[in-house]
């Protein structure tokens, strides 16, 4: 097929409708999932020839972006009329709730990927842009998708919306289900999505505000992420409420900033409402988010261990290793009650580097000594304990013998 010119000599977005460009397809998500990411044991991960592909891919529409030879991003698209989700999905998104809505109107976004040496460039803003025109062209009302916790900014960004209980994927951890409304213009134009500068030259899509309304009727919880999108303040006075000091607490993050400086730093933040026993991380996964508990409690566990490893509180912090190596999880976090969990990406720590080098420093050195206090306290942890005697042979003072002289 010949693809659309978006405007750069070299970058192309285009729809794989061909065995071949569909093939190149799932290669490239074999790179992104397995290779970079080492998801080796996914279901549908063929090995031999290399490449990633499931049942869903028979009925979507599939994005893509060329630079040159090579796919460089690609997104998934399912329209409800036409594939049926498995199971597990249709519970995650809620969509018994959506029965009313005309199934034509719902599309499912997914494998949403883009290569790594291009993911600072314009081709995730261009094939979202194009998924998103072809939203609008064919009456799409609802968008649905799944992220990890550090993707959350980004697509709130974007307009998308948390609206219900976070899931657990067995093959890639703890998702947040999330939801756009593509013709709810006031709240696009509020976080200032790229989707609006679309939508703003199309008033006969956005005057009808049914669609907006139901939604916040029917998903409070979106109501929440709406206010926040609309103004820093509201978020800012809430994270401030969470964090208020309290006889005994800290939060070893933000020790020694200025309440501007903690104002910047929370506010980098997206939060995540989990439930009692949410498995927030997994051991093994990869991530690179850093996480402070906001509110209720979360247990640190090792596989196969019979006693947690440790209880976080309120103003404590955890997935920092992951957050400065980029390793794999080394442990389980589950929330043991109902908890609000502020979720810091990677992203916020390099571009602070760049534009607040002090602040960062700061940031670091405070990362710094919660990564020796959890090193000193795991030290202490698998040392074993030093014998020590009898209570009676302490308290009993040591006599030399002596011998009387003969006379």
């Amino acid at each position: 097929m010949a693809l659309a010119d978006t405007g750069s000599a070299s970058l192309r977005i285009g729809q794989a409708r061909t065995a071949d460009e569909r093939e190149a397809v799932w290669r490239f998500r074999y790179q992104i999932y397995v290779e970079e990411m080492g998801k080796i044991a996914l279901a549908n991960a063929d090995h031999k020839r290399r490449w990633l592909v499931d049942d869903l891919d028979e009925d979507a529409l599939i994005l893509y972006a060329q630079d040159g030879d090579a796919v460089v991003a690609t997104l998934r698209i399912n329209n409800a009329r036409k594939t049926r989700l498995p199971p597990a999905l249709e519970v995650a998104y809620r969509l018994a709730r959506f029965n009313a809505i005309p199934p034509e109107r719902l599309s499912f976004s997914s494998r949403l990927m883009v290569a790594r040496d291009m993911r600072g460039s314009v081709a995730l803003h261009r094939i979202l842009a194009r998924a998103y025109e072809l939203g609008l062209e064919s009456g799409v009302v609802y968008d649905f998708c799944y992220c990890a916790p550090a993707l959350i900014e980004l697509y709130e960004h974007l307009g998308y919306r948390p609206y219900t209980e976070n899931f657990l994927d067995p093959e890639v951890g703890y998702r947040v289900p999330l939801i756009l409304s593509l013709k709810d213009a006031g709240h696009l134009e509020a976080v200032q999505s790229p989707f609006w500068r679309k939508l703003k030259n199309r008033p006969d899509l956005w005057q009808d505000q049914a669609a907006a309304e139901w939604l916040a009727e029917e998903f409070p919880a979106t109501t929440k992420a709406a206010r926040w999108g609309a103004g820093e303040d509201a978020f800012w006075h809430f994270l401030a409420d969470k964090l208020r000091p309290s006889t005994g607490s800290r939060v070893p993050l933000l020790e020694g900033l200025s309440d501007d400086e903690r104002k910047r730093v929370l506010k980098s933040g997206t939060v995540l409402s989990c439930r009692a026993g949410d498995r927030i991380l997994r051991t093994g996964d990869v991530g690179s988010e850093l996480f402070v508990v906001l509110s209720g409690l979360a247990e640190v566990r090792l596989p196969k261990a019979k006693h947690p490893i440790a209880v976080l509180e309120p103003g404590q912090v955890f997935g920092e290793i992951a957050f400065i190596a980029s390793v794999k999880r080394s442990a389980d976090v589950v929330a043991l009650a109902e908890s609000e969990i502020l979720v810091v990406s990677q992203t916020f720590l390099r571009k602070l580097m760049k534009s607040s080098p002090e602040l960062a420093s700061k940031v670091l050195f405070n990362l710094s000594r919660v990564l020796c206090e959890r090193l000193v306290y795991s030290t202490r942890s698998m040392l074993p304990e030093s014998p020590k005697a009898p209570p009676a042979q302490q308290a009993k003072p040591v006599r030399k013998k002596t011998s009387r002289p003969r006379s």
